[in-house]
């Protein structure tokens, strides 16, 4: 090959490398990120005052024999206004149920975690509990 050649060849292969790169293949497959996705995220809130109150708290989440459970540590206020989450890329129709110590269990049924082409669509909810009397 000629010099000129030679750097028309480069140029050319740098482009076809960038275009795959790019997902310009041709092919009409999304390009999807390595992300993990959490399909559940429950914040806990008290229902009377909606203050954040997720430290001790647990989330059961069941889809069929599937079963998943996350506990936060009692006594971690850092932790109160953060979600307990589940379903990590699973789509499903889960029954969901909070539970914290001095306050009435909450659930919610037939709750749809679908997916598109690449990750679930996450569902945000916020379960305002009651205290126990």
């Amino acid at each position: 090959m000629g010099g000129s050649n030679l750097k028309r060849y480069f140029r050319a292969s740098v482009f076809l490398t960038v275009l795959v790169a790019a997902g310009c293949s041709g092919s009409t497959s999304p390009l999807c990120t390595a992300e993990f996705r959490f399909g559940l995220s429950v914040y806990v809130n008290d229902s009377v005052t909606n203050a954040p109150i997720a430290s001790g708290a647990s989330l059961v989440a069941r889809d069929g024999s599937f079963a998943d459970s996350v506990t936060f540590p009692s006594s971690r206020p850092d932790l109160d206004a953060l979600p307990l989450v589940s379903a990590g890329e699973r789509e499903g129709t889960y029954q969901i149920s909070v539970l914290k110590p001095g306050y009435l269990s909450w659930s919610r049924s037939n709750l749809l975690i679908t997916r598109n082409e690449c990750h679930v669509n996450p569902v945000r909810l916020t379960a305002l509990l009651r205290r126990a009397n």
